[in-house]
């Protein structure tokens, strides 16, 4: 059996400007070295230095795969340095993980609003909404700009 306990781990919300708590969940079972590089990968991030912080959450997740958040994060840090493909394929991953995670659909659908799919956007942000309907950031899937066209079929469904 295995016992979660909560971190809390403070990440600016690029969209929003502000800041946002985000709850991550580890276990106490993890291995200590994923735990070390998984918290520097954090702190790197934070320090807005990108690079060190991609290096630390590979190393965390060479050593422990199954770790969604380790996932989301390194995602976040491929958005940062605009891998926008490898930034969804980290998402990806967390889905496959935890579908259950409304992080990651949020998360994957800032970079697909990025890279111009406005519809999966949106429905990686009702997907959030559906699996968390206090998430607030995903309410903001207004903010997707569409052609004329779009506007229509969106009101046409």
């Amino acid at each position: 059996m295995v016992n979660n306990s909560l971190t809390n781990v403070n990440l600016v919300n690029v969209d929003e400007n502000q800041t946002e708590t985000e709850t991550s969940t580890t276990t106490e079972n993890q291995q200590p070295e994923f735990k070390t590089f998984y918290q520097r990968g954090l702190a790197k991030y934070e320090q807005q230095n990108y690079q060190s912080a991609l290096a630390e959450f590979n190393q965390a997740i060479d050593i422990d795969s199954s770790h969604a958040d380790a996932y989301i994060y390194r995602g976040d840090v491929k958005d940062k340095l605009e891998d926008y493909e490898g930034a969804i394929a980290d998402y990806n991953e967390a889905i496959k993980i935890d579908s259950t995670h409304p992080k990651a659909y949020y998360r994957r659908g800032n970079v697909l609003r990025k890279a111009g799919d406005n519809w999966g956007a949106i429905a990686d942000y009702n997907q959030a909404i559906r699996l968390n309907p206090n998430y607030t950031s995903a309410k903001h899937r207004s903010h997707i700009h569409a052609d004329p066209e779009t506007i229509e079929k969106l009101l046409q469904d």
